[in-house]
């Protein structure tokens, strides 16, 4: 696989993870993280051991958004990482629109994995984050 496809690869990845926030479709998302997997934020990391474990946060974190006026997120890849055929890292600008609220943006990096289902979060971590 050349360099050009697995930059397609992991661009589409991240269009369908995008629509699945869009959506607000937590099962979607959750089955986009490996098992195990986790998130860093704010000094923290929360492990997931079990795709129930994800599925909870995902439904949790979709049910927040909603509470805080989300209405759709999109997002620019600001670096790609390659690390072989299986591995990257992408360093990601997300922007989110409220109701009647000012955008979120904050930037967040995954590291991924290229598995027999297709590629993976293996971590999050999320930064410059500015919510209110």
């Amino acid at each position: 696989m050349t360099t050009q496809q697995i930059h397609t690869e992991i661009e589409h990845f991240f269009n369908t993870y995008c629509l699945a926030y869009n959506q607000q479709d937590s099962p979607s998302i959750a089955g986009m993280f490996a098992v195990p997997s986790g998130i860093a934020q704010h000094g923290q990391y929360t492990h997931f051991s079990s795709p129930d474990a994800t599925a909870s946060n995902m439904q949790e974190l979709c049910q927040w958004y909603t509470e805080h006026g989300f209405l759709k997120a999109s997002f620019k890849i600001n670096q790609l990482f390659l690390q072989g055929a299986q591995h990257a890292i992408a360093d990601i600008n997300w922007h989110i629109e409220r109701k009647q609220q000012a955008p979120w943006q904050f930037h967040t990096t995954y590291n991924l994995i290229n598995t027999s289902q297709g590629w993976l979060i293996l971590l999050c971590t999320a930064y410059e984050e500015s919510f209110t």
